[in-house]
């Protein structure tokens, strides 16, 4: 039905790792001094790097990486 080939997977892995690892870290740009969520803007109590941007760009440049990595190599494999 879905192919999901080596690259999604590793990079499902480090982005369900790096949410686990940052929501456990709950550094204080990220989230409030009681523990949540702080909003997106610019706001006093606000934060231009939210939880769900960090761990979505995390997940997409991961999944980028993993993608030019193997294809370096395989094009090493060519030549």
């Amino acid at each position: 039905m879905f192919d999901f080939d080596e690259n999604l997977i590793m990079a499902i892995v480090i982005y369900l790792g790096s949410c686990y690892a940052l929501y456990q870290l709950k550094h204080e740009k990220m989230f409030d001094k009681e523990g949540k969520f702080k909003c997106f803007g610019l706001n006093q109590g606000e934060t231009v790097f939210p939880y769900w941007l960090v761990t979505t760009m995390i997940g997409l440049f991961s999944y980028y990486v993993l993608v030019v990595r193997n294809k370096d190599s395989d094009n090493y494999l060519l030549n």
